[in-house]
């Protein structure tokens, strides 16, 4: 656990240490966000086993979709007032430390919705995604397995475009009724990271 804590702080380090310059690439016109984030998740359900804790970091990637909402006509009521309106890209990898030493990778893939007030901006994102680990439990027969995932959260913004984000997260895996068992397994906590924003 120390050594994946650690690993995540020079990770973060190295990230906030980057001038603002070199963030000056040829990036898509729809990037709005680059981020990294690191978190701690807990399913206290399984069977026969500890609790599934697993802790991960990764980086976030998001793409603003308001232009492509403007073009239906029900966006002006809902999505009007949006602040932040985002497609967003969270490859992670994560260290598992229950029940049994492990690993997870891949990708989550959401939409995410926000409202500024000053320097805090709420937000409530949903989404599903593909993840692979090394853990093997009774709820699930495959390693291989889907995501669904919502949670809540806020951006404070110490900077006119840095903030630092506090999310609660629940993530739901399991394999699609591929293979039996299919009881899945759900995780909930709490994220914090770190974005840039790009005008």
């Amino acid at each position: 656990m120390k050594v994946i804590f650690k690993s995540y702080l020079v990770i973060l380090c190295l990230f906030l240490s980057i001038p603002q310059k070199a963030l000056s690439f040829q990036k898509p016109e729809s990037l709005k966000e680059i981020g990294v984030f690191a978190g701690l998740l807990r399913d206290r359900t399984l069977s026969e086993k500890d609790d599934y804790v697993t802790v991960p970091v990764g980086l976030r990637l998001g793409f603003d979709i308001k232009p492509l909402i403007k073009k239906f006509k029900f966006s002006k009521y809902i999505f009007k007032k949006a602040s932040l309106l985002e497609f967003t890209v969270e490859p992670f990898m994560a260290g598992v430390i229950s029940p049994d030493s492990n690993f997870e990778t891949g990708c989550g893939l959401l939409s995410k919705y926000g409202y500024k007030f000053g320097k805090f901006l709420p937000f409530i994102d949903a989404g599903t995604g593909l993840q692979y680990t090394t853990q093997h439990t009774r709820e699930e027969a495959t390693q291989w397995c889907f995501q669904v995932q919502a949670g809540a959260g806020s951006y404070y913004f110490f900077e006119e475009d840095k903030a630092v984000s506090f999310e609660y997260r629940f993530r739901h895996f399991s394999n699609n009724d591929t293979k039996e068992p299919n009881k899945g397994v759900d995780t909930y906590g709490f994220y914090i990271g770190f974005s840039y924003f790009f005008n």
